[in-house]
């Protein structure tokens, strides 16, 4: 997906990138907000804020562990459907992409941190957990900014070289999140 939205790609299509990126964005944080607004309603209905800032450890310090060790979290295996790209408006894109990249668990779930930020959502008991799903959203979506650059084929292939080397790195920054997270989470517990 990510080499498909850059401005070279939008622009081959005669669409405007920061239209189809704004859609995205748009798209992720508001689907992001209501799927965990959701949880955090359904959690309250089944009163489970009580076990919020436990199940929030726990939570997270489960998916680090299991991103750590390369267990691959349970979900769909289908990425968003590049069919669309030549069929629809830029922004209808960028929001349909956002939109089923925000929801979270229709496309690849690329980390365990997907499914606990569910558990938080849930256990907090809060239909403001809708906060934390535009937080989300908005967070799956930063990763097309890396693409602004992007308006030659070479510099195309020189990008997705860098993100193809990167996954060392973004596990050590995934861990370094986790131990922020685990360390406020911890700081409120106590």
């Amino acid at each position: 997906m990510l080499s498909s939205i850059t401005p070279l790609g939008q622009r081959g299509r005669g669409m405007s990138w920061a239209r189809t990126v704004t859609g995205f964005w748009v798209g992720a944080m508001l689907a992001g907000a209501v799927v965990f607004g959701i949880a955090g309603g359904l959690g309250m209905v089944l009163q489970l804020e009580r076990l919020d800032p436990w199940l929030s450890l726990v939570s997270i310090a489960a998916a680090a562990v299991l991103d750590m060790t390369g267990v691959k979290p349970p979900g769909p295996r289908r990425q968003v459907n590049e069919d669309w790209l030549g069929r629809y408006r830029d922004w209808v894109i960028g929001f349909g992409f956002g939109a089923q990249l925000g929801v979270g668990f229709v496309t690849i779930i690329p980390s365990w941190g997907t499914w606990a930020v569910l558990v938080i959502a849930v256990s907090s008991g809060l239909p403001l957990a809708a906060l934390l799903g535009a937080a989300f959203g908005l967070g799956r979506s930063l990763l097309l900014l890396s693409a602004r650059r992007v308006g030659s084929p070479t510099a195309l292939a020189a990008m997705m070289q860098k993100f193809n080397g990167a996954e060392p790195s973004a596990r050590w920054i995934a861990l370094a999140g986790y131990g922020v997270v685990l360390l406020t989470v911890g700081v409120y517990v106590t």
